[in-house]
């Protein structure tokens, strides 16, 4: 029988057969619209992402951030160092505690760094090409930066960079420059004024500081200081010369600073002078020994520690026409609460002017800055490679830290402690 359209459907109404049943076959639908994933074209990387130690505050440690980023390209004159060692310094510590608030956003923390060029301006590569192993000072105390970061961007005429000598590893390359900069800047000046001959009679108080670690080997092994040294520091700290320098170890005479009567290490020294002998001890075999000493008064005093006792008793200390250099000034250091200044207090100020006045010999407070901006660059930087690369001085390392450690690494920089550098180990980010 022939099937007929009723109606034509609409809405709700179906196709039936003339005799009412529904139709054999079933209606076929509509194919389903699908949806498929298209993979979005690549984007071209713009910036360097950069992992942070930042601080907002003396009262709050580094803790990290993601914030920084170097837009790419760089500038033409400028290059990208992936940090990999940081050399810490007790001036990072003293530009922290002059953070009170949390009014100043995130500040950068360390000065000293090694690591490997990833990035190189286009004005810079006959100088420098990527994976170039580097050294350097990144010294901007004042703006807020550091150099515990992933990457940081340099520019070679204002800071401090070098590649890395063959006979140095790149943690040791991280915690040489800043010091051994300063020390041969201060010695530049002792020299200067005549006061590195061979009738020099130098005290050092601080010697097994970092600074002052590099500057009893340039006294003895750039400058040749004939005479004997007299070295202010721990028993520890005088066996670990003794055994990192045995071939000047019969030039260095030590006094403990923990031995001297309430404190005042005035009272040793003008001992050691009158009696013209040092009676040393040896607490690792009990035994006493008496060392001769027949320089007399100090011509050169050079002072890492701070305080007044040394200048109070100056009269039966310092040689009349003699010189003293402080890096510190008259208050002893402590690193918890020290703040860096990039000025002297007045009284400091009034001993460099009336020193002369008021002694038989001069007073210096001395600054270092590293930036090449206020320096001339051959004066220092290639000295110090020089140095460096023909092994006059060793670099010695006393802890090494990660970078997420930061706290215990500056809880024992503040100590004062350290007898060498603490090195922070930085993660590729």
């Amino acid at each position: 029988m022939m099937q007929e359209l009723v109606s034509k459907p609409t809405g709700g109404q179906r196709l039936l057969a003339s005799d009412g049943s529904s139709p054999s076959v079933p209606r076929k639908l509509a194919e389903p619209v699908s949806m498929k994933r298209v993979a979005r074209p690549l984007r071209h990387i713009k910036h360097i992402p950069v992992k942070s130690l930042k601080f907002y505050s003396r009262d709050h440690p580094p803790q990290f951030s993601y914030g920084t980023k170097i837009p790419l390209p760089i500038h033409p004159a400028k290059l990208v160092v992936q940090v990999q060692h940081i050399g810490l310094n007790p001036v990072d510590l003293k530009i922290m505690n002059g953070y009170a608030n949390h009014l100043n956003g995130e500040i950068g923390f360390g000065r000293e760094y090694s690591g490997v060029i990833t990035e190189v301006g286009s004005d810079l590569t006959l100088e420098w090409k990527e994976g170039d192993e580097v050294m350097g000072v990144f010294w901007h105390p004042n703006q807020g930066k550091g150099v515990s970061e992933s990457s940081i961007l340099i520019d070679p005429k204002v800071d401090a960079i070098a590649k890395v000598p063959s006979n140095l590893n790149m943690q040791q390359a991280s915690g040489s420059l800043y010091s051994l900069g300063a020390a041969s800047e201060l010695l530049k000046v002792l020299d200067s004024k005549g006061y590195l001959t061979g009738n020099s009679n130098i005290l050092l108080n601080g010697g097994t500081t970092t600074l002052g670690l590099f500057t009893i080997q340039l006294l003895k092994y750039h400058y040749y200081i004939p005479t004997k040294l007299v070295v202010i520091c721990s028993s520890y700290g005088a066996q670990l010369l003794k055994e990192t320098f045995p071939d000047i170890a019969e030039e260095l005479l030590f006094i403990d600073y923990k031995s001297a009567p309430k404190g005042d290490i005035s009272s040793p020294l003008i001992d050691l002078i009158e009696r013209g002998e040092l009676a040393e001890y040896y607490p690792e075999t009990s035994a006493m020994r008496t060392a001769p000493f027949s320089q007399g008064k100090f011509t050169t005093v050079i002072d890492f520690i701070g305080g007044y006792d040394i200048i109070a008793k100056s009269d039966s200390i310092i040689a009349p026409g003699g010189f003293y250099i402080t890096t510190v000034g008259d208050i002893k250091s402590n690193y918890k609460k020290d703040v860096y200044k990039s000025w002297d207090a007045p009284t400091v100020s009034a001993r460099s002017w009336f020193g002369k006045m008021l002694w038989s010999f001069e007073y210096m407070r001395f600054h270092y800055d590293p930036n090449l901006r206020s320096t001339d660059k051959d004066s220092w930087l290639e000295a110090c490679m020089q140095i460096l690369r023909n092994e006059t001085v060793k670099v010695l390392i006393d802890k090494k830290f990660d970078w997420k450690y930061i706290n215990k690494a500056m809880s024992y920089l503040a100590t004062g402690h350290a007898h060498g550098k603490v090195i922070l180990d930085v993660e590729k980010f």
